[in-house]
């Protein structure tokens, strides 16, 4: 075997050896930097669908012994697929504009339509002054038919605090089957169904009503919760739906595009993006 050393992983020729007792043994043998090789290990153990493993380090590289007791004449073999579930809960910055109480305010409303323009007009052109050019407060604070909203809005930006934060729950589906999966085309076209769609939490709970795939029951509890206490102010409780300025929007997942990668005969990774935000229904269409 060539003494081949790098941080890339390389998979040695398959052997296959048989016995009366066993029948067929067939091995997988990767080589490569330890630390690459002890991840692919933990992958191979979370499968289970090996007879045996072993890991050989040796310093800064390290040798994998993948064995499957199975008869594999023909030279393939059919491993249980890998499914593995993420959610990352990263903060993002929105403009103060964006924030859920402003979006409540009917704009569309033309006296609400004055106060966003007067708002605008003292913080990025003339502030008002009284008859001795002294700046004073303007007229809209002391209006009571101004919503307090805005007021609240004027008074953050003036003291130049214009934006805030709150997560963006990302869901990742990561799908490693081999190419002798059985349900592999099946896979692939569900990957594609529904994208850049709207999946309102109540389909991702239930996803097998729209062909998206099945939830492990950590994700059912961990979604169940955000979808209960995380969902923003002005939000419907029952429909997920919010009416912006005569617009629909739904909170919900927008389905992002997959990322498809295939190991040459041997695997196929799809790796799949749901994001978690209040989604125009006229840019968007929900999933059906």
């Amino acid at each position: 075997m060539a003494d081949v050393k790098g941080y890339n992983l390389v998979q040695q020729n398959p052997s296959i050896t048989w016995d009366k007792a066993a029948g067929f043994n067939f091995t997988k043998e990767f080589e490569g930097e330890t630390t690459a090789v002890r991840g692919l290990f933990g992958r191979y153990v979370r499968e289970g669908g090996a007879n045996s493993i072993r890991f050989e380090p040796d310093g800064a590289t390290a040798k994998l012994y993948v064995n499957y007791a199975k008869d594999v004449w023909g030279g393939t073999t059919t491993e249980t697929p890998v499914e593995v579930w993420e959610l990352d809960g990263n903060d993002q910055e929105y403009s103060l504009w964006e924030h859920p109480t402003i979006h409540a305010v009917d704009f569309t409303d033309s006296d609400n339509e004055k106060y966003r323009n007067e708002i605008k007009k003292q913080l990025e052109q003339e502030v008002q002054v009284d008859a001795s050019g002294n700046v004073e407060e303007p007229d809209f604070i002391g209006d009571a038919s101004c919503p307090s909203s805005l007021k609240y809005l004027y008074r953050h930006l003036e003291k130049e605090q214009d934006s805030f934060q709150r997560p963006q729950y990302t869901l990742r589906h990561t799908f490693t089957f081999s190419q002798g999966y059985n349900y592999g085309a099946t896979v692939i076209q569900r990957a594609f169904g529904n994208v850049n769609r709207i999946v309102t939490p109540g389909q991702m709970l239930t996803n097998s009503s729209i062909g998206e795939p099945t939830l492990d029951a950590a994700m059912v509890t961990t979604l169940g919760n955000i979808h209960t206490y995380s969902v923003p102010t002005g939000v419907s409780t029952s429909t997920g739906q919010q009416t912006i300025d005569g617009i629909t929007h739904q909170w919900g997942w927008l389905k992002c595009a997959p990322k498809v990668s295939s190991e040459g005969r041997r695997k196929v990774t799809v790796s799949q993006d749901w994001k978690l935000e209040l989604w125009s229904t006229w840019i968007y269409s929900i999933a059906s």
